[in-house]
């Protein structure tokens, strides 16, 4: 149903045994030479297009730092950086805009 929304088919894939779902995809696209702009050759008015809002990976790696309790957690946590509820929260945010549907 979600791929018929988006106009587009499931055309591969594997399986993977895993105790939670892991979905994830891809988009492609054909365009001409010239009509696509490398990062480094970026200008000043030029468009960027986000898939998913600013700071979504930031999140994600917080919150995996977070219950792993590693050191980089220990150092947000030491240094005041953010506290538990808003590393919570960006996670929670994170989590609604990837399973939006990317379309306008």
């Amino acid at each position: 149903d979600a791929c018929e929304e988006a106009g587009t088919a499931v055309t591969g894939g594997q399986t993977v045994l895993n105790p939670w779902p892991i979905i994830g995809g891809v988009a492609t696209s054909v365009v001409s030479e010239g009509e696509f702009i490398f990062s480094d050759g970026a200008q000043v008015g030029n468009s960027v297009v986000l898939t998913k809002p600013l700071g979504t990976q930031v999140a994600v790696n917080v919150h995996q730092w977070r219950t792993q309790n590693n050191t980089f957690w220990k150092d947000i946590v030491e240094k005041k950086i953010i506290t538990e509820q808003a590393a919570e929260d960006m996670m929670h945010e994170a989590v609604c805009a990837m399973v939006r549907l990317n379309r306008n």
